[in-house]
């Protein structure tokens, strides 16, 4: 039985949850900071230690699911009871790692108790993303893009190393405090938590210092067109249309056609190798494709490029529409017909395609996906595994992700070893390196016409992440059932 407390131990312990919750809103989501992400985990566990279990566990999972549903708010494209189902699914899955650990850690001996909690963290993230139609949305790790040092680590274990190091911190932190800081008891756990966390920093700073792109590099352009569409012609395109309003929205598709081709031609006498547009740039009616594709085609093989055209392309009084890459080499090919592969959830698109498009260019190897599918690291390891040297990534986001979606995307290229050129629109659009340096941004926000130019390294690295996968998560799976037999069985002896 739980031993009664004395009212203010039990005041402390609330205490703990309060400051706990203040660090939980700026621990992932909306307002992130890298720090309190660290610090969270620690009160979190103060309390729960510190109160019955049933009493830790309800309290725990409320705080979870409350902050969630705050701090998350305007993030997912989802409103009313669709939302509320969305924070406490999310919520819960946050929160589960605690609850392992509560179950599982109290009943192991020594400095092995600190592992359960990040291990049961990696564990539910890789679950997540390899379920979740929001991906690997929520995960931990992208808490810490600021810190290249310690995301170099993604290259070997993925996103999961990453979200196991922030939340080690919490439970060798707690473990210390149980401990009474008697360094007796404390030497060897302290000495193995420090070492690991040196060799993890100090090879990120290696890797970065030591081992920067040294290959030759290409001029790559990547644009955003303002959106020129009439509002109430937009909201009506699914419905029956007028034969005006069919001209006005023809009319328009060619007017943002021109000015995208137009530009285009610009960065290409600029010298640029490659051309992207932002997810969607372009749209047109079906039967209107020939004519967009004659086009982009005419414009590559004249300026002798490769041109990665957005496009998005309705079917009048169809419920659903096709957002799709279509890329044209110098010659004026389409080479690659790419429909996304991962649709947000609640998106009226088909034709979802299942893997990314590889593309060998005389720059390198190039890959190709689509916003939300970089969300994804599984799907996006076979660019990895494929050799991509660098990726393009058409994207468009909204006010309430910028720049976090941009962030995410950018942590699959030291996962493959891969430079990404991720143009945003209503967003940020930034180019980095294979190790996260960012090498060229714009801001759709603040820029009169969203362009951004990059040297892009011709060249990436292979990986280890990109040969194993998720193999250090998996382990960590393993890991946390091993630790549940060696708890029940603990929990036997006990009882004897």
């Amino acid at each position: 039985m739980h031993e009664p407390q004395s009212p203010d131990r039990e005041t402390r312990a609330w205490g703990w949850l309060l400051l706990a919750t203040a660090l939980l809103c700026f621990s992932n989501g909306r307002w992130i900071l890298s720090a309190a992400a660290w610090w969270s985990p620690v009160f979190v566990l103060r309390f729960m230690r510190a109160r019955p279990l049933t009493v830790g566990l309800a309290a725990g999972l409320g705080t979870y699911i409350l902050v969630t549903a705050l701090t998350w708010k305007g993030l997912v494209p989802l409103h009313g009871a669709h939302y509320v189902a969305f924070a406490t699914i999310a919520g819960l899955l946050a929160f589960l790692p605690f609850a392992v650990d509560r179950l599982i850690a109290p009943r192991l001996r020594g400095f092995a108790s600190t592992l359960v909690l990040p291990m049961g963290t990696a564990a539910i993230e890789l679950i997540a993303a390899r379920t979740s139609p929001f991906g690997s949305w929520g995960a931990i790790g992208y808490t810490q893009t600021d810190d290249l040092a310690l995301i170099q680590l993604a290259s070997v274990t993925g996103l999961a190393g990453v979200s196991f190091c922030v939340t080690w911190f919490g439970s060798m932190t707690n473990w210390v405090w149980e401990q009474r800081f008697e360094w007796t008891r404390l030497r060897r756990g302290v000495f193995a938590y420090g070492g690991v966390m040196a060799v993890v920093m100090l090879g990120g700073a290696a890797r970065l210092a030591l081992a920067p792109p040294a290959a030759a590099t290409v001029r790559v352009a990547s644009l955003t067109v303002r959106n020129l569409r009439t509002p109430e012609l937009w909201r009506s395109l699914y419905g029956p249309l007028t034969a005006v309003e069919t001209d006005a929205m023809r009319r328009d598709g060619w007017v943002v056609l021109d000015s995208l081709l137009e530009r285009s031609r610009r960065e290409a006498r600029a010298g640029a190798r490659l051309i992207a547009w932002s997810e969607g740039s372009a749209s047109c009616f079906r039967q209107d494709e020939p004519t967009f594709v004659a086009r982009c085609a005419d414009m590559a093989r004249r300026e002798g490029v490769y041109l990665f055209s957005a496009l998005v392309t309705y079917t009048p009084g169809h419920a659903r529409e096709e957002n799709q890459l279509l890329i044209f080499d110098p010659r004026g090919a389409l080479v690659v017909r790419y429909h996304k592969a991962r649709p947000v959830p609640g998106d009226p698109e088909i034709g979802a395609d299942r893997t990314l498009p590889v593309l060998d260019t005389p720059f390198g190897r190039t890959g190709a996906a689509i916003c939300f599918d970089m969300d994804f690291p599984d799907l996006v390891r076979r660019e990895g595994r494929a050799g991509v040297d660098f990726m393009l990534v058409p994207s468009s986001d909204w006010s309430d992700i910028d720049p976090i979606h941009t962030h995410m995307a950018l942590l699959r290229g030291i996962e493959n070893g891969c430079s990404v050129v991720r143009q945003t629109a209503k967003g940020l659009s930034a180019t980095a390196d294979y190790e996260g340096r960012i090498l060229a941004s714009t801001d759709y926000f603040r820029a009169e016409e969203p362009v951004m130019v990059a040297q892009v390294p011709r060249r990436g690295v292979r990986t280890i992440y990109a040969r194993v996968g998720d193999l250090f998560a998996w382990i960590c799976l393993a890991g946390v059932l091993l630790a549940a037999l060696l708890a029940m069985r603990q929990r036997q002896v006990d009882d004897m």
